[in-house]
């Protein structure tokens, strides 16, 4: 199995964004998949410009050219897409909604209905890639993911295998909770084994993947005294 992560983080392999992905597609590969990391801070991806030349006048190919174009003949070519982004104003970064807002080229014009009464662009390829997302955040509680977790799930539909979500992600940076985030790493390789073996990840590993390390309250406490020593007397 084929499985490519896009680290859509401006921090690259110096993220948190990373450091969630690493252990992750560390249990893909122990349970036998190729994997591969495209860092968006390392390509060059223009906006897409809204001219629908992608559908209308190059059927399947974007007339910007630039990074993006190697991507999507990635992205076609492999079996589970995992997109890493960090949380920015409840949605993805910059660079991942470039990402995504230029994929259009994947999809056809043609509408259709889903289960549900919902309108869709279905794959120009007739397949959707099975996709995970997987993200951090600076703020302490996991409800801050929901927005961005409803817009993969519109977006990808059947395809939407789940989310790998990291509240409170600091603190994977910090020495004080290196117990926490090495048995994090343990349980993510076990996730990543897990995807590649069952297609799922189980409710047991989830669980162990959502626990807090610390408490909204004491996060924010913490937090705020660090941030006033930043501040310039």
């Amino acid at each position: 199995m084929k499985v490519l992560a896009i680290n859509g983080s401006p921090k690259a392999k110096d993220s948190c964004t990373d450091k969630i992905l690493k252990p992750l597609l560390k249990g893909m590969e122990e349970a036998g998949a190729s994997t591969e990391t495209i860092y968006l801070a390392e390509q060059d991806v223009h906006h897409c410009m809204g001219c629908f030349a992608c559908w209308f006048k190059t059927p399947g190919e974007c007339v910007i050219k630039d990074d993006m174009a190697h991507i999507l003949a990635k992205i076609i070519a492999t079996d589970l897409l995992i997109y890493g982004t960090p949380l920015y104003v409840y949605s993805s970064s910059g660079l991942m909604k470039n990402c995504l807002d230029r994929s259009i080229p994947l999809a056809s014009p043609f509408m259709e209905e889903k289960e549900g009464g919902i309108t869709v662009h279905p794959s120009r390829y007739g397949t959707e890639v099975k996709t995970l997302l997987v993200s951090p955040c600076g703020f302490p509680e996991i409800d801050h993911f929901a927005p961005l977790i409803d817009s993969f799930k519109r977006t990808f539909n059947d395809a939407y295998l789940g989310e790998i979500l990291r509240p409170a992600a600091e603190l994977m940076r910090v020495e004080a909770f290196k117990d926490q985030y090495d048995s994090y790493c343990i349980n993510l390789t076990k996730a990543g084994k897990e995807l590649i073996t069952n297609g799922k990840f189980s409710a047991a590993t989830n669980e162990q993947l959502t626990k807090l390390w610390i408490s909204p309250e004491a996060f924010r406490k913490h937090c705020n005294k660090a941030f006033a020593e930043k501040i310039p007397k």
